[in-house]
């Protein structure tokens, strides 16, 4: 299955679906799109996330995760809900500490058709990547172990792209 996002926002509502094999190269849009929103105004009531056709996702992608949950728990007192999780996925998020912190729901609600495909071709930069990577840093320090070195990778990467 092709690697996707798809978004829609609706009644003050973000929905978003990811398909197939989901890798940093499809989270920067995601990522602007989503952040821009929980910061304007109307407040945000609820955000969706649909991984019923999510084969896999990378660490970035849970890094966007995080992010996102952080940015909407300051004006909500509910995190954002997962649905749809198949079992590798749900280990995923188990395993870096994602699945406690936010709502996992067994049934995906409806969402609202058509979603608009994301896909600006703009690839994931190393401080996109890295951003991802600390959010989930903080989580445990299992994950400061696990991804250590990826952050120092990262974030000479991040310094050369903004010479």
């Amino acid at each position: 299955m092709e690697e996707a996002l798809f978004i829609k926002e609706t009644n003050n509502r973000v929905y978003i679906r990811a398909q197939g094999h989901v890798t940093a190269n499809s989270c920067p849009e995601l990522k602007a799109r989503v952040f821009d929103r929980l910061e304007a105004k109307p407040a945000v009531e609820d955000v969706y996330v649909d991984l019923s056709s999510c084969e896999y996702m990378d660490s970035t992608f849970m890094g966007l995760i995080v992010g996102f949950n952080k940015r909407f728990l300051r004006f909500s007192e509910r995190p954002i809900r997962l649905s749809g999780i198949n079992e590798t996925c749900l280990k995923l998020l188990k395993t870096i500490g994602v699945a406690r912190l936010v709502a996992i729901d067994e049934e995906v609600p409806r969402f609202p058709e058509p979603l608009e495909r994301l896909g600006s071709g703009k690839k994931a930069g190393a401080g996109l990547v890295l951003k991802a990577h600390e959010e989930l840093i903080e989580l445990s320090e299992e994950n400061e172990r696990r991804f250590s070195a990826l952050r120092t990778v990262l974030k000479d990467a991040a310094d050369k792209e903004e010479d």
